[in-house]
Formats: C-alpha cells, sequence, structure tokens
C-alpha cells in the first residue's frame, strides 16, 4: 500500500470513529423546535424587538432555558446551546416579549429630541411566566413544531 493510500485510509478511519462518537454522545437529549407567533389570529409580523423564551418549569429536571428571536415574518427557531439546536426535552413555561421602536425622523433626532422607547405590542401577561398561560412539554414525539397563539383575552 503505498504512502497516499495509506492517509487516505487513517482519514477515513477517523472520520468514522468521530461519527460514531458523535453518535453515542452524553449530551442532553434536543428537539429542535421552529414555531410562529400569532396575536389576535395573524402571525405577529414585523417585530423590532422580540423573543419567545422556554423557560424550566422545575429546576434540576435538566431542562435548560432556551429562546429564540421572533423574525420579520412571525416564526421563530429556539436555540439552548447552538445557533437553532432547538430545546433540551423537559417541560417548559413560555413567555413571548414584543415590542416596536418609535424611529425619529432625522430633524428630530437632530433638534435633540428623544424618542419615547419601545411600545409593548403584546399583552404583559406573556412577558411573565406564571401569567403567560403557555407551556410546552419537549419529547421524543415532539413535532417539532409549536404555534403560539397570544390574545386579549385574559
Amino acid at each position: 500500500m503505498n504512502t497516499a493510500s495509506r492517509r487516505l485510509l487513517v482519514l477515513a478511519l477517523g472520520l468514522a470513529l468521530g461519527a460514531m462518537t458523535g453518535c453515542n454522545s452524553s449530551g442532553p437529549k434536543m428537539v429542535r423546535i421552529r414555531g410562529l407567533v400569532t396575536y389576535k389570529g395573524e402571525p405577529l409580523i414585523n417585530v423590532p424587538q422580540g423573543i419567545v423564551q422556554y423557560l424550566p418549569k422545575e429546576p434540576g429536571t435538566g431542562a435548560r432555558e432556551a429562546s429564540g428571536r421572533i423574525q420579520p415574518d412571525g416564526t421563530f427557531v429556539l436555540t439552548t446551546f447552538q445557533k437553532d439546536d432547538g430545546a433540551v426535552m423537559g417541560e417548559y413555561n413560555i413567555t413571548v416579549s414584543a415590542y416596536s421602536t418609535q424611529p425619529l425622523s432625522r430633524q428630530e433626532t437632530e433638534s435633540g429630541m428623544r424618542g419615547s422607547g419601545p411600545q409593548l405590542l403584546i399583552p404583559e401577561r406573556y412577558l411573565k411566566p406564571g401569567s403567560s398561560g403557555l407551556s410546552d412539554s419537549v419529547a421524543a414525539g415532539h413535532a417539532g413544531f409549536k404555534k403560539i397563539e397570544l390574545t386579549d383575552k385574559s
């Protein structure tokens, strides 16, 4: 066997062992979750500052906080450890925050005027896990999609 063939064989074995090791990793079991946030039956679109958070219901269960930015089309993808990796299996309370920004005109900015700050676009109860009424059970059979429906009703 020539040197190039040996190198190729060693490389192939290394990749195969790496792949097998990755399959047996002892990390937490994850489920990739994407979703859609609606408000009053319509997708919550064009939110400049919006986040969906999954907060573990019980500490010490292995569940970890996960979050995802609300995209311009109202969708989100959860991240726990690495971008878009999903959520660790467990029971979660969900919170949603969605704020608009009030951009100032050029004249307002040049005159030294200050903006009024972000305005909350959804009812305040969705900001806290105890009052949001939103939850999810992340398990092996999870569909990988969560529709979060927000309303003005208590």
